[in-house]
Order: C-alpha cells, then sequence, then structure tokens
C-alpha cells in the first residue's frame, strides 16, 4: 500500500510565501498599468538618474544602464509575483483538490482566493464541484506530454461533464479541459507536486481509483 495519501493538493512553500506576499480575490482580472503606476516608474527612473549622475564621470555608462534596469524591474517583479500568486490560489491555497475516500472520487476545479480562505472547508459538500463513486468513471487516462504533467483526467458521466462545463465557477477551466483532452474533470498533478513529487502522487491516486473500482488507464 502507498505511504503517499490519496489526495492532490498544492504544496509549494515559495507559492505559499507569495501567495501571502500578493493576496489574490476571486474574479481579479489583469488591468492596465495605472496612472500612478507611470509616475511611480517615471520618479524611480528620476532617483535612479540623480544617484548615478555623479559616478559617470567613472563609469560612463551606468547612467544609461542603471535606469532602465530599474523602471524594468519594478513591472517584471510585480508580475513574476502576480502570476506565482495566482497559481497558488487558483490550484486551491494548499487545501485538497482531488481526493479518492470512502469509494468515492471528489474533485474541484475552482480555485480558493484570498477573501475566499477563512471559510474554506473541504468537509462542506458544496466545496467539491465532482463527487461520484468512483466505478461511475467511464474511464481513467494519463497524459504526461502536456505542461504541468502528469496530467489525471477522469471520463466522467454525460452529466457530471454537462454541470461542471455550466457551473459559474467551473465554466472556464471545464471547457478548457474538455476541448483539450475530452474531459472536463482534469488535474495537473506535476503541477501540484513537482515532476518527480507528482509521479509519486500519481500512482497512489490510480491505485486508490483502482481499489475504488474505477478502471486502470
Amino acid at each position: 500500500m502507498s505511504a503517499v495519501a490519496p489526495e492532490l493538493r498544492l504544496r509549494r512553500p515559495l507559492l505559499r510565501i507569495l501567495g501571502t506576499l500578493r493576496p489574490i480575490r476571486a474574479g481579479y482580472q489583469a488591468r492596465p498599468v495605472t496612472a500612478l503606476g507611470l509616475v511611480g516608474l517615471i520618479v524611480a527612473g528620476v532617483l535612479t538618474l540623480l544617484v548615478t549622475a555623479p559616478l559617470a564621470g567613472q563609469v560612463p555608462w551606468l547612467p544609461f544602464v542603471a535606469v532602465p534596469v530599474v523602471v524594468l524591474l519594478g513591472p517584471v517583479a510585480y508580475l513574476l509575483l502576480t502570476v506565482a500568486a495566482s497559481t497558488w490560489y487558483g490550484y486551491g491555497a494548499g487545501h485538497p483538490m482531488l481526493v479518492v475516500a470512502d469509494g468515492e472520487v471528489r474533485g474541484r476545479l475552482r480555485g480558493v482566493w484570498a477573501d475566499e480562505l477563512a471559510d474554506a472547508d473541504p468537509a462542506d459538500p458544496d466545496w467539491w464541484d465532482l463527487r461520484l463513486p468512483a466505478g461511475a468513471l467511464a474511464g481513467v487516462r494519463v497524459d504526461r506530454d502536456r505542461p504541468g504533467g502528469p496530467l489525471l483526467v477522469l471520463d466522467v458521466p454525460p452529466t457530471v461533464a454537462e454541470a461542471l462545463t455550466a457551473g459559474d465557477g467551473t465554466r472556464k477551466l471545464a471547457g478548457h479541459w474538455r476541448d483539450r483532452v475530452g474531459s472536463p474533470a482534469a488535474w495537473q498533478v506535476g503541477l501540484y507536486e513537482g515532476r518527480f513529487g507528482g509521479e509519486r502522487r500519481l500512482r497512489a491516486l490510480l491505485d486508490a481509483l483502482a481499489a475504488a473500482g474505477a478502471p486502470r488507464p
């Protein structure tokens, strides 16, 4: 019996830290640079120029390099922080997103955003977007060729697939997976666990699914 729990949750300490630094709320959408941001960049560039100008006699190229680096570094760092934080919250913020237990499979596609953390409760039946007996799955597939792989794909009954692709919180991701792998129920095990940890977690999930009555891939 595998010592790895048959569940999937994001286990990335760095993403947890970055998510704490940059809380992402439900419904977040990236916006164009605001006027305040532009003013901030101009001020940063001017300050850098003032600091490096006295050194231009010794290092003539310094102001011409330092100013672009400072002006660009802030937005790039902020963008990377936002991407990392969005990944943390979009993939459950450390909460279980796929569980095989008591003969059934329970899955969640919706993220867990910063303003939802206080009420996050996997014991609440409404937490799960997908909950059905493992034996009701038409198939279980593994795709190792996609980014974030291995990818675990569950072929769910048509009524469940329709509910996932029609739900307000699940429609976008469910439609994404339906169009790409033929099922709206898919989880990027490698993204949650890393490449090597993902294989161990995948084996645990596949063993648990088979033991609960699901088809082997």
